[in-house]
């Protein structure tokens, strides 16, 4: 058998050694990213996303290790973990070993109920899979653009969860009925359905329209056949279903909404070519072009899940309407979107 030089056998090992090093820059390229996107939407998008008391650590998943944002110290005492990187606003750690063997992750969760030693009880974290994983798990998605928008819907999560009266109003009152309870109902019942859509279309009629007098008949629209229908499904289905969609179409729309910023700012912001991927500008371009009636899984409860849609209209609508909604909700746990909508002119 031949045998390789010692000199080269030394380049094999810094050139292994380095692609390694590589890919860990990426990493902590992509974390600083994240974190100076939230900054970005917190000056466009929605005050206050970025302050500093409702900063939520980021894991940040490989096939084999974890990276961990800004923890807290009792994620440290419980997960084994090196200080790998700091810039004096991001420290990031590393644990050898991934934090769970969920396969997939992208998710803002934290652990609620009765006291428990979990790391995260009453504590969100924000856990999100390496855009590779992402990627392989979720085809469409073709750029670590795509992949942050995904990353910010959820981060914007953990900004609700850290106002404390939101996330008691939640424990105490919306957590035993979680969101596929709703989903099933618009699922399976054609008349639940059908109320639905149509509440969405006078929804958006009124974002579209110019008439005072005009949109507030459309918004009279909605709310009358909203209120049909919970009383329907009061009937038949022996669900009192109003706070639940409430407190879910404000949680999940306002996300959306967020992520919609971000499109936006995609649309004036260049490409970051360190972030190492190949579409970036092919995803840039997409954003450009941006058209929101192009994307109906934003907007259109039949292309998505329907409280997403509704709430996500809601908020738009609120804009069109002028009235200050983002600095009050969260901080009254139960106030939704729906409620604030509904004090306009009266109602």
């Amino acid at each position: 058998m031949r045998r390789l030089p010692v000199f080269f056998l030394i380049l094999l090992v810094f050139s292994c050694r380095n692609k390694a090093l590589d890919r860990e820059q990426i990493i902590f390229d992509r974390i600083a990213f994240i974190f100076n996107l939230k900054q970005e939407v917190d000056q466009e998008v929605w005050k206050s996303f970025n302050e500093k008391i409702y900063d939520v650590p980021l894991i940040y998943f490989t096939d084999t290790s974890s990276y961990i944002a800004n923890p807290t110290q009792k994620f440290l005492t419980a997960v084994p973990s090196k200080l790998v990187f700091d810039n004096g606003q991001i420290r990031i750690y590393k644990s050898e070993q991934r934090v769970d063997q969920i396969p997939f992750h992208m998710e803002t969760g934290l652990t609620l109920g009765d006291p428990t030693g979990e790391y995260n009880y009453h504590s969100p974290f924000m856990k999100c899979s390496s855009y590779e994983e992402t990627s392989r798990t979720i085809p469409d998605v073709l750029s670590t653009e795509e992949w942050v928008t995904m990353i910010m819907h959820e981060y914007f999560h953990g900004f609700q969860y850290k106002h404390q009266n939101y996330i008691d109003f939640y424990e105490k009152n919306i957590v035993q009925i979680q969101p596929d309870s709703l989903k099933s109902i618009y699922k399976n019942h054609d008349w639940f359905r059908n109320s639905i859509d149509q509440e969405n279309i006078f929804l958006l009629k009124a974002i579209d329209e110019t008439d005072n007098t005009k949109r507030d008949s459309l918004i009279d629209a909605f709310f009358k056949l909203r209120n049909e229908r919970r009383k329907n499904t009061e009937k038949k289905l022996r669900f009192k279903i109003e706070q639940y969609e409430k407190c879910y179409e404000t949680m999940e729309g306002t996300a959306r909404y967020v992520e919609y910023g971000l499109y936006n700012l995609f649309a004036v912001k260049q490409p970051d070519n360190s972030l190492e991927s190949d579409t970036s500008f092919k995803s840039y371009k997409k954003y450009k072009n941006f058209r929101i009636e192009n994307d109906k899984w934003l907007y259109l409860p039949s292309k998505t899940t329907y409280f997403y849609a509704i709430g996500f209209n809601m908020a738009r609508l609120l804009d069109r309407l002028k009235i200050n909604y983002k600095s009050k909700l969260f901080n009254k746990g139960e106030l939704s979107l729906e409620e604030i909508l509904q004090t306009k002119n009266g109602r």
